[in-house]
Formats: C-alpha cells, sequence, structure tokens
C-alpha cells in the first residue's frame, strides 16, 4: 500500500551528536596532563553520549503495511493492525491495542507555539517519501490513522479474523546492557584514577 514512514526527533540527533563531540574534547584535552583520567573522562562521555542517543535518537514510531512499531527508551512494541483498536494524543501518542496500550516516547504533543512555527515554516513534502517533518504526537497519529483507513479501504482489515496477530512488546537489551557495561566501565576507571 505505502512505504514505511519513521517518524524520529530531529533535535535528538543533534543532541546526541553535540554530546559526542564534547565528550572527545574533553577526552583530547585530558590526554596530554594524565592518560588514567583521559580514558575515564572518555568512559564517562561514552556514557552520557549512550544516555543521550537511547533518551533522544533511539526512539522512534514506524508506520507500515504491517503494523504500527514504536520503540521506546527501554521498551519496543510492534502493534499489527488487526490488534490496532485507536490513536490518542493527550500528553503525547499513544497507541491502543486488544489488550493494552503503548505510549510513544518519540512523539510528544506539541505546544500552539511549535504547531505556530510548523505550520508557518512546513514545506511540501513528497506524498511516497518516508522522509516525515514534525515528530509530533498530532502528525503521527495522523499518519496512523490514514494508513489504517487505506487498509481497511482495501479490504486488508475488513474481515475480523480469529487468528488475527497480536501486539509484542520486547526489552531493548542490547542498548540496555551497552549502558550498564559502559557505567561499570566509567565507575570502576572513575574511582581507580
Amino acid at each position: 500500500m505505502g512505504p514505511t514512514k519513521v517518524f524520529c526527533s530531529m533535535y535528538g540527533r543533534v543532541l546526541t551528536t553535540a554530546t559526542a563531540v564534547i565528550a572527545v574534547l574533553a577526552t583530547v584535552v585530558q590526554v596530554g596532563q594524565d592518560l588514567g583520567a583521559a580514558l575515564a573522562t572518555l568512559a564517562v562521555g561514552a556514557l552520557v553520549t549512550c544516555l543521550v542517543w537511547m533518551l533522544f535518537w533511539r526512539p522512534r514510531v514506524e508506520v507500515s503495511d504491517g503494523g504500527i512499531e514504536v520503540r521506546n527508551v527501554v521498551r519496543s512494541v510492534h502493534v499489527p493492525w488487526p490488534a490496532y483498536t485507536g490513536v490518542r494524543t493527550q500528553w503525547s501518542l499513544e497507541v491502543d491495542y486488544a489488550g493494552g496500550k503503548v505510549t510513544a516516547w518519540a512523539a510528544p504533543r506539541s505546544s500552539s507555539s511549535g504547531q505556530w512555527l510548523r505550520n508557518w515554516r512546513r514545506r511540501p513534502t513528497d506524498p511516497g517519501s518516508t522522509r516525515v517533518g514534525g515528530a509530533s504526537a498530532e502528525v503521527v497519529a495522523a499518519a496512523i490513522v490514514e494508513r489504517h483507513e487505506a487498509l481497511t479501504a482495501a479490504g486488508y482489515l475488513s474481515a475480523p479474523r480469529t487468528d488475527a496477530p497480536e501486539a509484542r512488546s520486547t526489552w531493548n537489551v542490547v542498548e540496555l546492557a551497552a549502558l550498564g557495561s559502559l557505567a561499570v566501565v566509567a565507575v570502576v576507571l572513575t574511582v581507580t584514577t
């Protein structure tokens, strides 16, 4: 029916990159003075950069023909279309599904000034594009409703199924393990120097 649309924060990319640059610069400054302190600074910088990445860059909402994927900081939830029951935008995007709901970290609700700025700067986008400007809850909710209506109109979701797949929630194990490992290394290097 259509391409997968990915909604994520551009601010998160800028913030993560800036954090990484500051961490590297702080390490470079310390290399000439004390190698042990430089390693500790590098470990703490890597930890902070990883945390900023997990909080602001990695979270996203993907809308595809297969369903909605909500990637949050600690858990990811895949909601297939047959399990989808609705979407709301209270404080952030909330996707309802049979048996529960998931709130999207990557799609907060817009403030009125943020909406005005986005509308003022908005440029037309290609209808087939996967790049979507403005990852606010309202924009993502509109994309979800639009895709659901298109799939229903095409007949893919018209008949109820008894074997419909359920929503699947998984822990972000790799990311959490990386953060934990960096925390241990940062503490050990900081305490030993």
